[in-house]
């Protein structure tokens, strides 16, 4: 959406602090390649300032959204399109440095919880997941839960869409939260939209 300082200000005070604050430019798939993205905004002014800044070096569209505060371990879940194969769901650890870690696994969709588990247990950093480092275990099945569902989308939107990106998945407790996403239709040149959705 395209705001302005008013509207940031205002978008701040409705969802309460902490907000985040990321650009929504056109045309801008990865936030933080562009230092797009303002973290921990406690307040409307806060908030406001952030806007001014991010506006008059990126550009005026930007998007207001909670702040994800859970501790836990950032996931990946994607869709990219297979010549052979067609859609194919891909399935790993996320994050800034998802290319660094490589660490993913592919699956057709649409496939089931079970299956995710199966398939996430073949990750070289799956003994992560289960760390007792972690104040309390990590809600694995959500996240399984949620990539079933999700290759159920992939599979029904197939023909309009040529890749997904849902980075990171944060995976802690209480479940998991999509924290940013990129969709890619079969007629964009590339086009962002965010959300965030806890599950």
């Amino acid at each position: 959406m395209r705001l302005h300082e008013r509207e940031a200000r205002a978008a701040a005070q409705a969802i309460g602090a902490p907000v985040v604050l990321k650009t929504a430019q056109r045309g801008i798939d990865h936030k933080s390649d562009v230092d797009g993205v303002r973290l921990g905004l406690v307040n409307a002014d806060e908030t406001a300032a952030a806007y001014r800044e991010l506006a008059a070096r990126i550009g005026p569209r930007a998007l207001v959204a909670p702040m994800v505060r859970s501790t836990g371990i950032e996931m990946l879940l994607g869709m990219i399109r297979d010549e052979q194969f067609g859609p194919v769901v891909v399935m790993g650890f996320g994050g800034l440095h998802v290319e660094a870690l490589d660490d993913v696994v592919y699956l057709l969709p649409p496939f089931a919880a079970d299956d995710a588990r199966r398939r996430l247990a073949q990750l070289r950093l799956y003994p992560l997941l289960g760390s007792r480092r972690h104040r309390r275990p990590l809600a694995v099945e959500a996240f399984c839960s949620v990539a079933a569902r999700f290759s159920a989308l992939v599979a029904g939107v197939a023909d309009a869409v040529t890749e997904v990106d849902l980075n990171p998945v944060i995976v802690h407790a209480d479940g998991c939260s999509i924290v940013d996403a990129l969709i890619v239709g079969r007629h964009d040149t590339g086009r962002a939209a965010d959300m965030r959705k806890a599950v």
